[in-house]
């Protein structure tokens, strides 16, 4: 299957128990039943090949019989017995073009196939990743929950001893309650959407996932600079999806030129050797005991060699109509390509564009989680003394927790969108998933 499937041959030597990025991505080259059922498509193009080419190969066949014979005179039967026939015929196709342009376009649709497997290895890396950093993008939701929760019980707390010395109002016991409650409502449910969230990984590998291990802080978020129309080029020219068109297209011409060849002569080359034997012991009434001008032989031997020539001279239109529709199915075929290729060049300038937001808003939200940090702590000391109100802190603290929530999923989704886009331009490959997996 050439260089396409080769590529996932070097996991199968790494650690499967530890529940990392690459464990989980080998995990699910042999697990996942989607990727699985992609690759016995692939298999079954294949033995369509090799079932077209065939066709133009010799066929060797054994034939053989037995007949039980009843011979009759005036309704008096003379005679029964046994025959036997065996014998080998050979045939070998000497002119045939819709054969081989047939054979040319099983040929082009595997090639096909092994793009489409391609692309659908790329798809299973992508998705192993979004459902791996679903859970840690849950995990981190949950954290700032819990943050939350803590920081708003503890405010909670020193309000209801305020309040109890007479220090703090009813109002501001009631509103540090209510946002305590609202936190621990929050808590519970993202620690529901954490469970959820593995039920993804789980259903692709096939198994209880309870543990993933979390991003590297050291990874370096960054796009680096780019000819995006050299980006559009390449991705024209390596996207899976292009390739796998392309070839579509150059099988679709190989069945028209397969139906147009059914007007052409066919001539194929036959030999036949058979024997008979029969225990016929009368020849039309005569007993072969006694003597006769001639034998009746009991083994008989039969040989031909012939060219075997044949033109269709009128089908009632059945050969006009497959070459129209082969010709159509070609014209449907190239507009799917231009339809695809498009796809493409948006889906490369979309996702560069998007990396490079992304970027931005990393870098813009890293700078918001200290601004909103410093915010928190001159809140609290302000309210501390009495220059702060408390519905001012406790948007303090939501603030700082959502920024902290925001950054993480802005990061968890810049690493799904540079994958995305490395399969738009056609570069993806395992050893992506290799060098990703190294920062965990």
């Amino acid at each position: 299957m050439k260089k396409f499937t080769t590529l996932i041959l070097i996991f199968f030597a790494l650690n499967s128990f530890s529940e990392d990025l690459l464990a989980l991505y080998k995990e699910a080259l042999d697990k996942d039943p989607d990727f699985n059922s992609k690759k016995a498509d692939l298999e079954i193009s294949q033995e369509f090949l090799t079932q077209s080419r065939s066709l133009l190969l010799p066929q060797l066949r054994a034939v053989g019989g037995t007949n039980w014979n009843e011979y009759y005179q005036d309704r008096e039967l003379e005679n029964d017995y046994n025959t036997f026939s065996y014998g080998l015929n050979l045939s070998q196709p000497l002119f045939r073009l819709d054969t081989w342009f047939q054979t040319k376009q099983a040929k082009k649709n595997f090639q096909a196939a092994e793009a489409r497997f391609a692309y659908q290895q790329q798809d299973l890396m992508i998705k192993v990743t979004q459902a791996y950093f679903k859970i840690l993008s849950a995990q981190s939701s949950l954290k700032s929950a819990e943050a939350t929760e803590k920081a708003l019980e503890n405010q909670y707390n020193t309000v209801l001893e305020r309040f109890n010395v007479g220090a703090a109002s009813r109002i501001e016991l009631a509103e540090s309650k209510s946002a305590y409650n609202q936190a621990q409502s929050n808590k519970v449910l993202a620690s529901g959407n954490l469970e959820i969230s593995f039920e993804e990984l789980n259903s692709i590998v096939g198994r209880k996932i309870t543990f993933v291990e979390s991003l590297n802080s050291n990874f370096i978020f960054d796009v680096a600079p780019t000819d995006i129309e050299a980006m559009v080029n390449q991705g024209l020219m390596s996207n899976y999806l292009v390739i796998e068109a392309k070839n579509r297209l150059k099988a679709a011409e190989s069945n028209t030129k397969s139906k147009s060849s059914n007007f052409l002569p066919k001539i194929d080359l036959n030999a036949n050797a058979n024997r008979r034997t029969s225990k016929q012991y009368t020849f039309d009434g005569v007993d072969s005991s006694v003597d006769l001008p001639f034998t009746i032989p009991t083994e008989t031997e039969n040989r031909t060699f012939s060219i075997q020539f044949s033109m269709p001279l009128f089908t009632s239109g059945l050969n006009s109509s497959q070459r129209r529709q082969a010709l159509l199915q070609e014209v449907k075929t190239e507009e799917q390509l231009v339809f695809i290729e498009r796809t493409v060049v948006r889906s490369i300038r979309s996702l560069y564009t998007a990396l490079k937001t992304a970027e931005l808003n990393i870098e813009s939200l890293e700078t918001a989680v200290e601004s909103s940090k410093d915010a928190l702590d001159a809140t609290r000391l302000g309210y501390e003394l009495d220059s702060r109100n408390l519905v001012d802190l406790l948007q303090a603290e939501r603030n700082y927790s959502d920024t902290q929530n925001r950054l993480a999923q802005a990061k968890y989704g810049f690493i799904v969108t540079s994958l995305q886009f490395k399969q738009a331009v056609g570069s993806l490959k395992p050893s992506d998933i290799v060098e990703l997996n190294s920062n965990f």
